[in-house]
């Protein structure tokens, strides 16, 4: 479903004009970014990064998106520990994303059922909280 779901987000850049999509920028564009970097299955972290890519290139509105898709790309979201580790420090530079990073974390990724993923998430938290003091 999650990959289905950035599908869905991938096919939105393709058919709607930007003027459209800008109010729900500021809720899409960190969501994607939170599932590239920190969905535990790889094929959706891939998605998402597509979907992401695709709005940045097609929409033209979405924060700091060449840096990030620069940062982000297929191959980088396809190894987990750098995603959760180097490439969310790197995003979370950003203050449009930074926060919704933290609370993924916080939230979701240190309680969940993947004993790898919480390693991860709690690793991760102690490279971002500094960014949000």
């Amino acid at each position: 479903v999650r990959d289905a779901a950035c599908y869905v987000c991938w096919a939105f850049a393709r058919a709607y004009a930007p003027e459209v999509m800008q109010p729900h920028v500021d809720v899409l564009a960190p969501s994607l970014i939170s599932t590239a970097l920190f969905d535990r299955e790889v094929n959706c972290r891939r998605a998402a990064s597509a979907a992401f890519q695709e709005n940045v290139g097609r929409q033209g509105n979405f924060p700091h998106g060449i840096e990030i898709v620069t940062a982000a790309d297929y191959f980088t979201v396809g190894n987990r520990t750098l995603s959760y580790l180097e490439t969310s420090v790197f995003i979370a530079q950003y203050p449009e994303y930074c926060h919704r990073l933290l609370d993924d974390l916080v939230t979701e990724k240190v309680r969940h059922w993947d004993s790898a993923i919480r390693g991860l998430a709690s690793k991760a938290l102690g490279r971002l909280t500094p960014r949000d003091p």
